[in-house]
C-alpha cells in the first residue's frame, strides 16, 4: 500500500519549535516568524527557526514585543548581515539565554538543540576531524534567503494576515513492543539507559525533542530520534496524529541517516522480510 505523507505544514513546522517550557516571548516570535512566511511559505524549515532566533534578537535588543518589531528593522537586520552572520549569532546567543530559551551558565535551556542545529558547522563530507572547513551553519544561508523573502512585504499586509496556530506540540505515543530505529543494514532498538528495558514504553514528543520513556518509567534521550521522523513513521504506520495515541508491535522510526521521508518499514531487508 502506497502511504502519502503529509506535506511539511507551517503549523507543523511551528509545533516542532514550541516546547511546553518555551517562555511567552518565543512563542510570540515564533508567531510573528510565521506570520510573516506564511504568504511565501514553500517547506524550507530552516527559516522558521531561524527567523523565530532573529525575531526574539530584536524583541530583546529594542525591547519590544516580537509583535510590535517593525519590519523595516527586520529586514534592515537581514539586510546587513552579508554572507556570513558570525556578529548575529553571537546577538542571538546573548538575547536567547537573556530570555531563558538557551542555557547560561545557570544550565542548559529549552532550545538549546535546536540552536546548536542552526548554527553549528557540519564537516565535510570525508573530511571528519580534518581541516576543511565543512558546510556553513543552516541560520547563514537562512539569512541570505529570508531577506530576499521578506523584503517584499507591506506592513499594512501583513496586518490583515492571520497568524498561524501551531499543530500539536506534544504527544505521546504509547508502543506496544520495540521502538525501532531503522537503517537499510540494521535495526537498532530504542534501550532505556537506566535499566536497559526496551519493551514497551512511550515515546514523548515535546517541541523539537522527542525522548523514550521505558515502561519502567525512566527517560532516555536517544540522538537519532528526531520530531519529523516520529510524525512520518505514525503516517507509515497508519496512525492518526493525537495527542495521545498507540501503536500495536513494533514502531519503526527512519535513522537520521537517511531521508527523513523514507518508509521505515522497507528501508531495511530485515523489516520487509517481517512485512512479506
Amino acid at each position: 500500500m502506497t502511504v502519502v505523507l503529509p506535506p511539511r505544514t507551517l503549523p507543523d513546522e511551528m509545533a516542532y519549535l514550541l516546547p511546553a517550557a518555551a517562555p511567552d516571548v518565543w512563542r510570540a516570535a515564533v508567531a510573528r516568524a510565521a506570520q510573516l512566511l506564511a504568504p511565501t511559505w514553500d517547506e524550507r524549515p530552516g527559516n522558521i527557526g531561524a527567523l523565530s532566533f532573529i525575531l526574539l534578537t530584536l524583541s530583546v535588543e529594542c525591547e519590544q514585543h516580537p509583535q510590535s518589531v517593525p519590519l523595516s528593522v527586520t529586514v534592515e537586520n537581514l539586510r546587513a548581515q552579508g554572507g556570513e552572520p558570525e556578529g548575529l549569532s553571537r546577538r542571538i546567543e546573548a538575547a536567547g539565554v537573556s530570555a531563558g530559551v538557551l542555557g547560561g551558565g545557570d544550565g542548559p535551556g529549552p532550545l538549546d538543540t535546536l540552536w546548536r542545529g542552526l548554527s553549528s558547522w557540519l564537516e565535510a563530507p570525508g573530511e571528519p576531524m580534518g581541516d576543511a572547513p565543512g558546510h556553513p551553519p543552516v541560520l547563514w544561508a537562512a539569512v541570505r534567503g529570508l531577506h530576499d523573502v521578506i523584503s517584499p512585504l507591506e506592513e499594512a499586509a501583513i496586518r490583515q494576515t492571520p497568524v498561524p496556530l501551531p499543530s500539536l506540540t506534544t504527544l505521546n505515543v504509547l508502543v506496544g513492543a520495540y521502538v525501532q530505529i531503522v537503517a537499510a543494514r540494521a535495526i537498532q532498538p530504542v534501550t532505556c539507559d537506566t535499566c536497559a528495558g526496551r519493551k514497551g514504553g512511550v515515546l514523548r514528543v515535546d517541541g523539537p525533542a522527542v525522548t523514550f520513556v521505558c515502561a519502567e518509567g525512566h527517560t532516555t534521550a536517544h540522538h537519532r530520534l528526531e520530531v519529523r521522523r516520529v510524525r512520518n513513521a505514525l503516517a507509515y504506520a497508519g496512525v492518526p496524529i493525537d495527542a495521545a495515541v498507540a501503536v500495536e508491535g513494533n514502531f519503526p522510526v527512519t535513522s537520521s541517516a537517511y531521508d527523513e521521508r523514507a518508509d521505515p518499514r522497507h528501508l531495511s531487508r530485515f523489516t520487509t522480510g517481517m512485512l512479506a
